[in-house]
């Protein structure tokens, strides 16, 4: 093979190996994209799920705070009830 013959087919090859090069950093790029995005998704769907139970322990906290108001509203209005009773009691002669 002459020097003529050979030039083309060493360009050819030069260019291959650059590509190959060039190919194997953007497959590595890649791949530290998707860990970014692995690690991002793993870490949002830890802060959903704070967000999920702090929401219930804020619904549960609400509705027994709910129920211990109508419990107090209940005996404050019996109290009041039995006053009314005593005071109309007094009053009768």
């Amino acid at each position: 093979m002459n020097v003529k013959q050979a030039s083309p087919r060493l360009t050819v090859l030069q260019r291959n190996a650059e590509l190959e090069k060039e190919n194997r950093q953007l497959k590595k790029e890649l791949l530290e994209q998707n860990l970014l995005l692995i690690e991002y998704k793993a870490s949002t769907e830890a802060k959903l799920e704070e967000a999920r139970v702090r929401e219930e322990k804020l619904i549960q906290s609400n509705e027994d705070f709910k129920r211990e108001m109508k419990q107090q509203s209940e005996e404050t209005n019996k109290m009041m009830k039995q006053m009314t009773e005593m005071f109309q009691k007094q009053a009768q002669p």
